[in-house]
């Protein structure tokens, strides 16, 4: 169950009344995640779709390059194990994640170094319509029946080009929603190099690194960039779009992708 009810006292200051309501509140789950038998991280999630959660995480925190990687996935419920085709060195995969405050929720990725931006993968060049841009954030809007109901999650939706949906998903994090559909996306056999990534999110440095990461080249969200993130857009060729509201939107890096 993604809600749980509860019962909760509403205070209205306008006349001083105090009513007893039934609500929702969005509910959320430790899931522990091993890999090759070893623990590897514990993911704050709502509880649903975690197959897909697990495996863009994987992917989108570059400890696997793709689907080819990963030799079993299975989910079991609040436990994830994950079998890989060859060893990983989690010690050296999670070192330093305590040593970082970020704005991440679910993501304990460090940014990386100037230094290291070199080696990130370069996204595809690819053009869409404004117009278009401005449907998908629509639809994004018009999906979110859980944020509506509780005020507790955050979206992302993958898309092809022309706009057509590719995978949904909301979470307690913006960054487990964003995992969720570049793990569908990839289960559903999607070209990633061929869709927006959109997002109900701020677009600090971890996020656009995930998207970096799984190869897609264009990212729409409602909310704001960070400086952090603008740089990973730079560097990596991602066409960043940001306060995509009322028929306007901020185009921040790789400009001539957007047609109007």
């Amino acid at each position: 169950m993604s809600t749980v009810d509860v019962k909760l006292r509403r205070v209205n200051l306008r006349d001083e009344s105090v009513s007893e309501v039934d609500d929702v509140v969005t509910s959320d789950r430790a899931v522990c995640v091993f890999i090759n038998d070893k623990f590897y991280r514990t993911l704050i999630t709502t509880p649903a779709m975690v197959k897909e959660l697990v495996l863009g995480h994987l992917l989108c925190e570059g400890v696997v390059e793709s689907i080819d990687d990963v030799e079993a996935l299975e989910v079991d419920p609040l436990k994830v194990w994950v079998e890989l085709k060859n060893d990983v060195d989690l010690d050296l995969i999670n070192m330093g994640k305590v040593d970082l405050i970020t704005t991440a929720c679910g993501s304990l990725s460090a940014p990386p170094r100037e230094d290291q931006l070199g080696s990130l993968r370069r996204a595809p060049e690819v053009r869409v319509e404004a117009e278009r841009i401005w449907e998908m954030v629509t639809e994004l809007n018009r999906r979110s029946d859980l944020y509506r109901s509780t005020g507790g999650t955050h979206s992302a939706m993958l898309c092809s080009l022309d706009g057509t949906v590719r995978a949904f998903a909301e979470d307690v994090g913006r960054h487990n929603a964003v995992d969720k559909v570049v793990g569908a996306g990839v289960l559903g056999g999607v070209d990633l190099g061929r869709c927006v990534l959109v997002s109900s999110g701020r677009q600090s440095s971890e996020i656009v690194l995930k998207v970096a990461r799984s190869g897609i080249p264009v990212i729409a969200s409602v909310a704001a960039p960070l400086e952090s993130g603008v740089n990973i857009a730079k560097a990596t060729g991602i066409t960043l779009v940001c306060f995509v509201r009322g028929r306007r939107m901020n185009v921040y890096t790789h400009h001539g992708a957007i047609v109007v």
